[in-house]
């Protein structure tokens, strides 16, 4: 029989929401530049924005993170119509940068850099292009700023509206998965995935819930 002195003590948590961007009609076989461009939301976009939010209505949000690029505060506006509040913008949650390549068209940038593209395809966890992030320095980057929230807003529940691959490492980091395999997690356009951050462990609530 366990005496009070040895029941176990729940553990407070912070659930983060993380949430995708909708879909835009920049092409799909090309890497965003998201320095030079920062292509809004199409119709469809428009729709799973207004979706995901309508999805977060009855949940109590304490505060919305987003990066700055326009498909993300779009979304992330659609969010604070149903729930209130403002958006806070950190370029940690950016998607991941690929320097020199960022705006390029895959065959363009297998054609153009042959020797990178086979290192790319051989290595995909430690290559980065030239002024570009590996996977590794794009998960460290967006701790960072997903530790800040955490700091910020301790035993609340904050939405993070950001793209595929920081939602991705991200996922991958709290479920303790190898890294290599966050290809594996499928994040959909709009999407929202869950994780109860906590001291000791974190628990995934949910994930790619549509």
């Amino acid at each position: 029989m366990k005496g009070p002195g040895l029941m176990r003590e729940k553990e407070q948590s912070t659930r983060i929401i993380f949430v995708r961007h909708g879909e835009t009609d920049f092409p799909l076989d090309r890497l965003y530049c998201d320095d030079r461009e920062s292509p809004p939301l199409n119709t469809a976009g428009i729709a799973q924005a207004e979706a995901a939010a309508m999805r977060l209505s009855n949940v109590s949000i304490d505060a919305i993170y987003a990066s700055p690029t326009q498909r993300t505060q779009m979304t992330a506006k659609a969010v604070v119509e149903k729930n209130g509040g403002e958006i806070i913008t950190n370029d940690a949650f950016l998607e991941r940068r690929f320097g020199e390549w960022d705006g390029l068209y895959f065959d363009e940038v297998e054609k153009n850099y042959p020797e990178g593209y086979r290192a790319w395809k051989e290595d995909p966890l430690n290559f980065a292009p030239k002024g570009g992030e590996t996977i590794g320095g794009l998960l460290a980057r967006v701790r960072i700023g997903v530790n800040t929230a955490l700091a910020s807003h301790a035993g609340k529940t904050v939405v993070i509206v950001a793209h595929v691959g920081p939602i991705r490492v991200m996922m991958a980091e709290a479920l303790k998965m190898p890294l290599i395999g966050y290809r594996q997690l499928r994040i959909d356009y709009a999407s929202s995935s869950a994780v109860d951050f906590g001291e000791r462990q974190n628990n995934i609530v949910y994930l790619n819930r549509i």
